[in-house]
């Protein structure tokens, strides 16, 4: 809009307020005027707006840290969220308590979940029979590995290396057999219906995998852990069944909201910012 416009526009709403009853209190930021009345924004008709503001979005760590030096706010506040979820947002405009600012000034990170993290994720407590078990770990092979028990000279247990195509092998090999009585090696891997009937895993080799071992970011830009995933047979049905848990899933998220956090703050250090665990609502 022509700037004559905008001073007409103007020069008419200073003249009809001279007619009307509105009171304004400069010190509280607020107008009383009759009921039915409107406040309008003339701002998307100037060439340029009233003040910068805006959200900027990326799941790149390096993009936001680039963002926030560009804008060169120093104490700049970041609210980390880690609650389902590994999310900051940078407010510029925020101000303090002496000048609070108007808060929509921001840039929002939120990382994304690497595909084979997702898929144990949704594994986790899960039963799978032998053909969609062989499925998932052919899926993602390359970030596996399968890890087995021994015994050593000491007799202490110890975890063991597995070639992915031996564990594979002795995976398809399990199956389960009805037995009149149970044994000690029964007792560890069966379950009794009674005491004349038991089912038991049958054609369990040395090669038999007892974890999954998962190396993998979890969310993109984090460094690479390495994540146990546990795998019992479960045998209380006519078919091998198996139960994936992953283990220490509470520890494990808690260390990656400290991870996430650490980075920030080593990547922001020059702007001296505030970071807070918690979310930010103005």
């Amino acid at each position: 809009m022509e700037q004559l416009n905008v001073d007409k526009i103007a020069a008419l709403a200073i003249a009809a307020q001279g007619n009307l009853p509105v009171q304004v209190d400069k010190t509280a930021s607020i107008a009383i005027v009759p009921e039915g009345f409107k406040v309008h924004s003339t701002e998307k008709f100037n060439a340029l707006r009233d003040r910068f503001r805006g959200t900027f979005n990326t799941s790149n760590i390096d993009s936001f840290v680039e963002y926030a030096k560009a804008r060169g706010v120093a104490g700049l506040k970041n609210f980390i969220n880690t609650r389902s979820t590994l999310k900051a947002e940078a407010f510029f405009n925020i101000g303090n308590e002496a000048d609070p600012g108007h808060a929509d000034d921001t840039a929002v990170l939120v990382l994304d979940k690497k595909p084979e993290f997702i898929a144990f994720e949704i594994a986790n407590t899960r039963r799978y029979n032998q053909e969609d078990l062989i499925d998932l770990l052919d899926d993602w092979a390359e970030f596996i590995t399968l890890q087995g028990k021994s015994t050593g000279e000491d007799g202490a247990t110890l975890n063991t290396v597995i070639p992915f195509d031996k564990g594979i092998r002795a995976l398809r090999k399990v199956k389960i057999a009805k037995n009149a009585e149970l044994n000690s090696h029964v007792a560890e891997m069966g379950y009794q219906r009674s005491a004349a009937e038991s089912l038991e895993a049958t054609g369990i080799g040395e090669n038999l995998p007892t974890a999954i071992v998962l190396n993998t970011e979890s969310y993109k830009g984090l460094p690479v852990e390495a994540i146990t995933i546990s795998l019992r047979i479960s045998v209380n049905n006519s078919e091998p069944t198996f139960i994936l848990r992953f283990v220490g899933k509470d520890n494990h998220d808690q260390k990656r909201a400290d991870q996430f956090i650490e980075i920030l703050k080593g990547k922001l250090a020059e702007l001296q910012g505030e970071f807070y665990q918690g979310v930010f609502e103005a």
